[in-house]
C-alpha cells in the first residue's frame, strides 16, 4: 500500500534516458515542420528558409564573386553556397562571403550573407527565416507536455517523467514551472549574450564588427563567454550521469524519474 502522506522518493533517471528523449521529442516536432519548410522553399523560390532540426549542411567554395554583388567585406578571401537540405531537399541557401585571418595563435573571421533563391541565384531581397517558429513550437510542446501530463511523448517512450519535487504523486507539474524550469536550463547561455546583442547591433555594419574582432578585449570575453557555457553543461551533464537532480531542476523544484509500472 502506499503511504501517500510519505510517498517514498522515486528513483532519479538517467543521462542516456533523458537524452534519448529529447532527441524524440525533436524529431516530433521539428522534422514535420522541416519537411513543411522544403516545401514551402520550393514553392516561394527561396524566399522562405528555415534552419533548424536535423538539417544537413553543405558548403560549396565559389571562385568569383557574383556579378554586382555589393558587400561591405574588405577584400574578402571565401566565398561559399552554403545550403542547408532535409533528405536532399533544401530547406535554406545563403551565400557566404568571408575575410579569414590566419594569425600565430588565433585566426579571425568576419562573414556577411546573401540571400539565395532555390537555383542558386543572387535574390533581389531577404526571404524570412522562419527558424524562429519552429524553436518556439518546440518550446510550447514541452512546456506543455510537462505541464499538463508530467511527460512528453519522448518521456513516455523511455519510461520517465518530470514531477514536481515535493509532489511526486501528482500529474503534471504546471505550465508556469515547466516554463520555468525550460528558462532555467538556459541560464548558461547568458555568458554569451554579449555577443549575440554585438551581432544583432553590428549585423548590417561588417566593417565595424570586423574591427571589433581584432580588440584583445573581445576574444578575453569570447573565450570567457564559452567557459561559461562548457561549464554549465558539464555540471548539467555530471548531474544527469549521477542520477542527481540538475542545476535548472533544483531551481524548478522538478525532478526527471523513472515512471511508475
Amino acid at each position: 500500500m502506499v503511504d501517500t502522506l510519505n510517498p517514498p522518493d522515486p528513483a532519479r533517471s538517467g543521462f542516456w534516458r533523458r537524452a534519448l528523449a529529447f532527441i524524440a521529442d525533436m524529431a516530433i516536432v521539428l522534422v514535420p515542420l522541416e519537411i513543411v519548410v522544403a516545401i514551402l522553399f520550393a514553392q516561394t523560390n527561396g524566399m522562405i528558409q528555415g534552419d533548424f532540426g536535423f538539417t544537413q549542411a553543405s558548403c560549396e567554395q565559389l571562385s568569383t564573386l557574383p556579378v554586382g554583388l555589393v558587400t561591405q567585406i574588405d577584400n574578402p578571401n571565401y566565398a561559399a553556397d552554403c545550403r542547408k537540405s532535409l533528405f536532399g531537399f533544401d530547406t535554406a541557401r545563403l551565400l557566404v562571403v568571408s575575410r579569414i585571418e590566419k594569425g600565430d595563435v588565433v585566426t579571425t573571421s568576419v562573414s556577411e550573407s546573401f540571400w539565395l533563391d532555390a537555383d542558386g541565384n543572387l535574390a533581389d531581397r531577404r526571404g524570412y527565416d522562419v527558424s524562429w517558429i519552429a524553436l518556439a513550437a518546440l518550446l510550447a510542446y514541452l512546456v506543455a507536455m510537462e505541464g499538463w501530463r508530467g511527460a512528453t511523448l519522448g518521456k513516455k517512450a523511455t519510461g520517465i517523467r518530470t514531477i514536481v519535487r515535493t509532489e511526486p504523486l501528482r500529474q503534471g507539474v504546471g505550465v508556469g514551472r515547466a516554463l520555468a524550469r525550460r528558462l532555467a536550463m538556459m541560464l548558461g547561455g547568458l555568458g554569451m549574450l554579449p555577443f549575440g546583442i554585438v551581432m544583432l547591433w553590428y549585423r548590417s555594419d561588417a566593417a565595424a564588427l570586423a574591427a571589433m574582432s581584432h580588440s584583445t578585449v573581445y576574444w578575453v570575453a569570447a573565450f570567457a563567454g564559452v567557459a561559461l557555457v562548457f561549464a554549465w553543461l558539464a555540471w548539467i551533464v555530471v548531474a544527469m550521469i549521477r542520477k542527481r537532480d540538475t542545476v535548472y531542476d533544483r531551481i524548478a523544484g522538478t525532478a526527471v524519474v523513472r515512471a511508475r509500472s
